[in-house]
């Protein structure tokens, strides 16, 4: 098995516990570990070159994000996934994401809406190479971000972030469909366009049709999951 072997220097100002969980939260997305594989802290100690006390605080955090199950004598196990965790997930995000998006209309600044189209730019450029597709969903999140952060709903935003994280194996599965990212991309810029027009009811409409679509498509999918 080929592991993404991402050199730990090269993710600044995050502590060694933060690398690590970081590291290994992106080889489960990206399913170098998949469903039921175990990680083991001694493997991984000599593997990462890292003392086993951030791989422990590591560990913890991925059981707390829904990474990974903490068993007894087998250390973690990847957890798989289930049709019922992101119809939940999905259904929370629609939940806050429009009421955030409600919110931060009147109070989005150029600096966001550039914000915004700088990730989305970004995001688009990922369909002509797939093999960064790591990098999608973490764009996916900075797009929506810089729209919702004027709604100055820090705790908010906090769950919110939880929640796109939890996402991410399945968002990435989705994205590898066919014209997954034409559809991605003319929603994202419908939605970035009605927010530059300060036009909320078709901005949270557009936003609703976007986790909509991605949620059953994912339904669709179901054969997929655990």
């Amino acid at each position: 098995m080929q592991f993404n072997n991402t050199p730990l220097k090269m993710i600044k100002r995050l502590t060694v516990a933060e690398q690590a969980f970081e590291i290994l939260k992106q080889r489960i997305i990206c399913e170098q570990y998949p469903s039921g594989y175990q990680l083991r802290q001694d493997e991984l100690s000599k593997d990462m070159g890292l003392s086993r006390i951030p791989l422990r605080e590591a560990f913890l955090r991925l059981q707390a994000e829904g990474f990974i199950d903490l068993v007894a004598h087998k250390g973690g196990v990847v957890r798989g996934l289930s049709l019922a965790e992101a119809i939940e997930l999905f259904e929370l995000r629609l939940l806050l994401e429009t009421n955030l998006l409600a919110k931060a209309i009147p109070l989005l600044s150029e600096e966001n809406l550039l914000a915004a189209e700088k990730a989305l730019n970004a995001f688009d450029q990922l369909a002509e190479d797939r093999d960064k597709l790591s990098n999608a969903t973490e764009l996916n999140w900075q797009f929506h971000y810089w729209l919702y952060e004027p709604a100055g709903k820090i705790e908010t935003i906090k769950i919110l972030r939880k929640l796109h994280s939890n996402c991410e194996r399945y968002l990435r599965r989705q994205i590898l469909q066919e014209n997954a990212f034409a559809v991605a991309h003319e929603q994202h810029f419908e939605i970035l366009q009605h927010c530059r027009n300060r036009d909320s009811k078709a901005a949270v409409a557009q936003l609703s049709k976007h986790i909509s679509g991605v949620f059953a498509q994912l339904k669709a999918m179901q054969a997929e999951f655990n």
